[in-house]
């Protein structure tokens, strides 16, 4: 048996939370927990050993910690992390999940519970501008890849900057800003001394193409003319 099978199947969730019972999944467990403190979350579904509540911003994530009492909290809304943050203290918990569910300003949010920090494009998200500050981010990584160094030599058609870019390894994903999923992608990435172009239309049957450009400037403008033809 492996190890990690072997830990998987002697973990006794009442060690670490014995305020909760898990037996019939974390999201009922903490539902449960809500319901002694006054607030409801009978939105709270359990997926992928994690609880999930969506709300008008985002999805919030709940998860717990196997071996120390642990409470993780993640937010996500178009691929933009919120916040994130952990704390032991289950009350604390659920009033954070509670209070971003009703709408509470990144700003107080972050004072009210200060176990939780902002994400590094979250401001920016708040401001309109995530876009612009992604690429700032990307530019300026200290770990440059081979889809970054590409970005580096796109950065200077000024008409991309207005698309949010995603680097994975060798490959640069642009979608419009903020990012959705089902969005139009394209992708580029370096194919010898061309660029080898991956366009993927939006819809639930999407239609997907793939060709090879010979410079930089080509696919600048196969790819502000993709999103404009949208």
């Amino acid at each position: 048996m492996s190890s990690d099978k072997a830990q998987k199947d002697t973990w006794d969730p009442a060690v670490c939370y014995p305020d909760l019972d898990m037996s019939d999944g974390l999201a009922e467990a903490l539902k449960r927990g809500a319901c002694r403190l006054g607030p409801t979350l009978d939105r709270l579904v359990d997926g992928s050993g994690r609880a999930e509540l969506a709300t008008s911003r985002g999805t919030v994530l709940i998860n717990v910690a196997l071996w120390e009492r642990r409470f993780f909290i993640d937010i996500y809304e178009s691929g933009i992390e919120w916040a994130s943050g952990a704390t032991d203290d289950l009350e604390q918990t659920l009033r954070a999940v509670v209070a971003w569910r009703a709408g509470v300003s990144l700003d107080d949010y972050v004072v009210q519970f200060p176990f939780m920090r902002e994400g590094t494009l979250a401001r920016a998200f708040v401001e309109g501008r995530v876009a612009e500050a992604h690429w700032e981010e990307l530019l300026a990584s200290e770990y440059p890849t081979g889809g970054q160094r590409l970005l580096v030599r796109l950065a200077p058609f000024g008409e991309l900057r207005g698309l949010y870019p995603e680097i994975s390894y060798g490959e640069i994903r642009f979608t419009e800003s903020p990012p959705r999923l089902g969005d139009r992608v394209f992708r580029v990435e370096r194919d010898g001394e061309a660029f080898r172009v991956t366009v993927r239309e939006a819809g639930p049957d999407p239609e997907t193409r793939e060709y090879v450009l010979d410079g930089l400037d080509e696919v600048a403008r196969h790819i502000v003319g993709f999103f404009a033809a949208g």
